[in-house]
């Protein structure tokens, strides 16, 4: 090789290496001057509704992020010493431009300016209107960041083209059955399918499971829908059986639905009807007794009313009167009583002559339907009192003496 132009390609190397080091002393040397880029960052981007129709109107939002984690040095001179201040470098956005040929920007346009902070996303809204024709359309955000890196971002708009999933049915459940519902009882109501989609749902089905056997469906228990288009409803009349022994409180029933989607795609869903369930107690009474069993003049006595509950829940508040012309007390707080249990009302009253008392008793009570009242005529006897076996015991007992006078009288007459 000719020595000039090996001593050329030399200098060239040595020229261009004093050039990077030069750049490296300046961008870690000098003060004032960053080696991180200043620049943000489309972290996030929505456009509602997802798929657009031709000429619809609707709204495009990204979320911007500041890229940069560096800092900036400076120094702050006070007097004859010389400080160095740190700070964080922060964006500073000019503009936030949509630019696009075939979109109507309605507004939002160069509407943001302003610093991002570190770890602050800042959402920007551009309302748009969608061209005529159908097809995917990328209008492009363009991000101008002072002194830093400026951005190019495009966003992909679906404009009525299948080939978004987003845009799908949304099938929600509502009824109209009576609340709260009785145990044993059969109930009538409807249920209502609703559409709150974006798009049309064909061959929809709907299977009532029921939760046997607390509560089942009387009769049909499946409906079939040929198509439901979006915000429409449809309406069933259902008939469901509750069982007398269903436990009171929420009966969930299942509710499964099945559709296709525009490509034929079938999806299944799930929902459910619920049913307050509330019992009703029913109060009636088993026996009337007295403590004694039989009751003279004048004696005192307990009367007893036993009280049972033959209903599907709980008596509550159970209290019994009585309007007997008797003195002593003739109110009686019995309490609770549980379904299929009993439980006495006691009066403790002061005795009164003998004869035939018809009275009044009302028996008061509550349950989840109410306060509810039993009334009931009864009967109350006081006896006569009984004077037959004191006569039969004073004959006896002048047989007795007779005897013994004619025996005496007969040993004393044959000693003589």
């Amino acid at each position: 090789m000719d020595k000039k132009i090996l001593s050329s390609v030399c200098e060239k190397i040595i020229v261009n290496q004093v050039l990077v080091l030069t750049l490296i002393l300046i961008f870690t040397l000098v003060p004032g001057i960053s080696a991180s880029p200043v620049s943000v960052i489309v972290s996030d981007y929505k456009v509602s509704p997802a798929v657009l129709l031709p000429g619809e109107e609707g709204t495009l939002t990204v979320t911007l992020k500041s890229l940069t984690s560096g800092t900036t040095t400076s120094s702050v001179t006070y007097g004859k010493d010389v400080a160095q201040v740190t700070s964080s470098i922060i964006p500073y956005i000019d503009s936030v431009i949509l630019k696009t040929k075939e979109f109507d920007i309605l507004g939002g346009d160069s509407k943001f300016e302003g610093n991002i902070g570190p770890d602050q996303p800042v959402p920007v809204t551009f309302l748009i209107r969608a061209p005529q024709k159908s097809g995917m359309y990328f209008p492009e955000v363009w991000i101008r960041v002072r002194d830093g890196q400026s951005l190019k971002y495009p966003i992909p708009v679906n404009v009525n083209t299948q080939l978004s999933v987003l845009r799908t049915p949304s099938l929600a459940l509502e009824n109209t059955f009576p609340e709260p519902v009785k145990p044993g009882t059969r109930v009538e109501g409807t249920i209502r399918l609703i559409n709150e989609g974006s798009t049309q749902a064909d061959n929809v089905r709907i299977f009532i499971n029921g939760t046997p056997p607390n509560a089942i469906p009387a009769g049909i228990s499946s409906f079939m829908f040929e198509r439901l288009g979006t915000g429409m409803h449809r309406e069933k009349n259902l008939s469901l059986l509750i069982d007398k022994n269903a436990p009171t409180g929420i009966i969930e029933i299942p509710v499964r639905m099945s559709y296709a989607l525009l490509d034929g795609t079938s999806i299944e869903d799930t929902g459910s009807i619920g049913l307050d369930v509330r019992g009703e107690s029913e109060i009636s009474i088993t026996s009337v007794e007295t403590t004694p069993s039989r009751v003279g003049p004048g004696e005192p006595f307990d009367l007893i009313i036993r009280v049972q509950n033959t209903g599907t829940g709980e008596a509550k508040s159970v209290s019994a009167t009585i309007d007997l012309p008797i003195k002593g007390a003739k109110e009686a707080f019995i309490g609770r009583i549980k379904s299929g249990n009993d439980a006495p009302a006691t009066f403790v009253l002061e005795g009164t002559s003998s004869g035939e008392y018809k009275y009044h008793t009302k028996i008061t009570y509550t349950d989840d339907w109410g306060t509810h009242t039993l009334d009931k005529d009864l009967t109350l006897t006081i006896s006569e009192v009984d004077s037959s076996g004191n006569i039969i015991a004073l004959v006896i007992i002048l047989v007795i003496a007779g005897i013994g006078v004619y025996w005496y009288m007969r040993r004393k007459h044959e000693d003589e």
